[in-house]
């Protein structure tokens, strides 16, 4: 191996390490700042799917009952 290669694989690895150390910080910003916003608003969603899905059965039912009756 050259003087030379040495230098080029020192400098590759040099960049592969600012590369992850970015990598690094975004992580954890994203783990601290917009994971939580994530999990509530996921939270939120599930409340809405439930209540829907419960108005929509009741009105399956009610449907039924009115078309049986008439």
């Amino acid at each position: 191996m050259t003087k030379g290669n040495g230098a080029t694989l020192t400098w590759r690895v040099d960049q592969l390490e600012k590369a992850v150390s970015a990598f690094d910080c975004k992580l954890d910003t994203l783990l601290q700042n917009h994971i939580p916003h994530l999990n509530t608003e996921l939270q939120s969603l599930k409340t809405r799917i439930n209540v829907m899905t419960a108005v929509n059965v009741g009105a399956i039912i009610l449907g039924i009952l009115i078309a049986k009756y008439f």
